[in-house]
């Protein structure tokens, strides 16, 4: 899987990474016994099925069955490649990866994302050095001032600006010897006829900057609203606005605490409420929300609250997020704002506290869409029709059957329907929605043969006491089979055969789910115990071999072949005084 980096220095990284520190930046972690849960980031889960290791260094999540060690967890949650998985942490702990070995095209590959990562910093650096000049920002920092822009928050956001000019910044990293399809992959440049202009001209600048701390975008901002009033960064090697929140990075430990979100859609409605105190609050990046930005906040807050604007625009962009809600099984909560407001200025209108108490008053998903709905189409007869046929599938999605029921008589009372009415549409909509569900592949593995493999995973120096190859090749489930040559293939080689390393062993998922799966499993590890499940499995292979000798006997006798009859017997028999022996 490394490739070019030396397996000791793999070892050495994940050695000097505590899996419960590094899936803290992402996940709310409590402790539970000797273990560590929280709600899985890879699927839809509202009880917290997603355990935590610390002993075993290892996390598996018991309702998608995903799984592995602290690599396979940065790999899947950030879309990392795996040398730069352990390039990341290795950065993070201090310990160099050398480079000399790569090729030219394995070295470019790994350090473009730091390449472009360094690029951001600088063109943030030079954004706001304009925007602190005298002379070249006062324009910049007039509007700030007229948006009430505190010199606190502008700091702590890194606030810019981007010069009126077609070149400014292209020719300030041509200065520096960086090439311009470097800045073009970092998004700061668009090439037009052979030449390259800078995307962002006379715009106040907005750094996007991930929970690292790197910036990986720019969102910027006309000063005369001129169109586009915003513009951001495309997607790049280091940044995609489908799976970053702006100032996630400085609302994280605030939403940890206070076990909510504030959701809104502009930079300046977030860095509003910033200057009111509140700091629990992201934004979304000139797109939808989506999946993986509900998956990504459902590790800082339980509760979500949309704040859009209230005009239409704002409303139908609520309404859009919502079934992504009901489908992850969030708490999630509307704030309706007065008409013609924005969170901007609204909490310059009523302050903190204002927006707070109005905060309270958000109504839940439920509420909010038979309002909507409601509103829109109205209570004519094809109105209520269509009020049903927008709300069965939101209805469909609530796994309470309480809640469910609920909604569908107050609906029913609203529309003047029969209650079972709108019950059988919700129950078609739920059974065509549930058709193509992909749920995690159970294992057709029986429990002992789960048992035996947990037990040479969790205590291979048991492995000495008996016959191993017997075991795993005699294991009927051909995943088992496979995880129990590579212990074995470990032990041989006298390498460490923990669960950890398998896992970075493996070559594919299945594999390392399976393996972080039966490492959770509770065993007793002493010898006494171990050697009662061996013998319990050697107890079921005798069986399963005089079933089969049974079976050649009965057609040996069919074909008359006393030859093979008489070994057949001898065999079975032999079998049977070793089950009798074991008993």
């Amino acid at each position: 899987m490394a490739g070019f980096i030396p397996e000791d220095l793999i070892t050495h990284v994940k050695d000097a990474a505590n899996i419960v520190d590094v899936i803290s930046e992402y996940v709310a972690l409590k402790k539970t016994g000797k273990n560590f849960l929280g709600l899985c980031p890879f699927h839809a889960d509202n009880k917290p099925s997603f355990t935590v290791s610390e002993e075993k260094q290892i996390f598996h999540c018991f309702g998608c069955g995903q799984g592995g060690n602290v690599f396979t967890f940065l790999m899947q949650y950030n879309n990392l490649s795996f040398p730069e998985t352990v390039r990341f942490l290795a950065q993070r702990y201090g310990i160099e990866i050398p480079t000399g070995k790569m090729s030219p095209t394995q070295r470019r590959a790994l350090e473009e994302r730091e390449s472009l990562l360094e690029i951001n910093k600088e063109a943030a650096d030079h954004f706001r050095n304009i925007l602190s000049h005298p002379s070249s920002g006062k324009r910049a920092g007039d509007y700030l001032g007229k948006r009430q822009m505190t010199p606190e928050v502008t700091d702590r956001f890194m606030l810019g600006y981007a010069a009126k000019s077609w070149t400014d910044l292209t020719q300030y990293f041509s200065r520096k010897g960086v090439p311009l399809d470097d800045l073009e992959k970092a998004g700061l440049v668009v090439a037009k006829n052979g030449r390259h202009y800078d995307r962002f001209r006379d715009r106040i600048i907005f750094p996007i900057v991930d929970i690292h701390e790197r910036v990986v975008g720019f969102g910027g901002r006309s000063l005369d609203d001129s169109l586009p009033k915003y513009l951001n960064s495309p997607d790049t090697p280091v940044y995609n606005k489908s799976r970053t929140l702006y100032g996630l990075h400085v609302a994280k430990d605030a939403c940890r605490q206070s076990s909510s979100v504030f959701i809104v859609e502009g930079y300046f409605d977030l860095l509003a409420l910033h200057c009111h105190g509140i700091q629990n609050v992201v934004a979304t990046l000139g797109t939808a929300l989506t999946r993986q930005h509900v998956r990504i906040m459902k590790g800082y807050a339980r509760q979500m609250i949309l704040v859009f604007d209230s005009d239409e625009a704002g409303i139908k962009a609520a309404e859009r997020s919502l079934p992504l809600f009901l489908e992850e099984k969030v708490d999630a909560r509307i704030l309706i704002l007065p008409a013609g407001k924005d969170p901007d200025s609204y909490v310059f209108e009523v302050g903190a506290i204002g927006f707070l108490k109005a905060a309270e008053k958000a109504l839940s998903v439920m509420p909010f869409l038979i309002a909507s709905a409601i509103k829109k189409h109205g209570l004519s007869m094809e109105g209520r029709v269509r009020v049903v046929e927008t709300l069965k599938g939101p209805l469909g999605s609530l796994l309470d059957g309480v809640s469910r029921s609920v909604y569908i008589k107050d609906l029913a009372e609203r529309l003047d329907i029969d209650e079972s009415a709108i019950l059988e549409q919700v129950r078609n909509s739920a059974t065509k929605d549930k058709k193509g569900i992909s749920m995690p592949r159970p294992r057709h593995s029986s429990k002992l043969e789960e048992a035996v493999v947990a037990m040479m995973l969790q205590c291979p120096e048991i492995v000495s006491s008996f016959n191993p190859r017997e075991i795993i090749e005699g294991l009927e489930t051909a995943e088992l089979r496979k995880l129990g040559r590579m212990i074995l293939e470990r032990i041989g080689s006298n390498r460490p055969a923990t669960g950890a390393d398998l896992i970075a062993q493996a070559d594919d998922v299945q594999t390392r789910n399976l393996i972080s799966s039966l490492l959770m499993e509770d065993i007793q590890s002493d010898r006494d115990s171990c050697q009662k499940i061996v013998r319990q499995y050697q107890a079921r292979l005798r069986k399963r071999q005089i079933r089969l000798l049974s079976k050649k006997i009965k057609e040996a006798e069919k074909t008359n072949d006393q030859n093979l009859l008489n070994q057949l017997l001898a065999e079975k028999q032999k079998c049977a005084q070793q089950h009798l022996e074991a008993l």
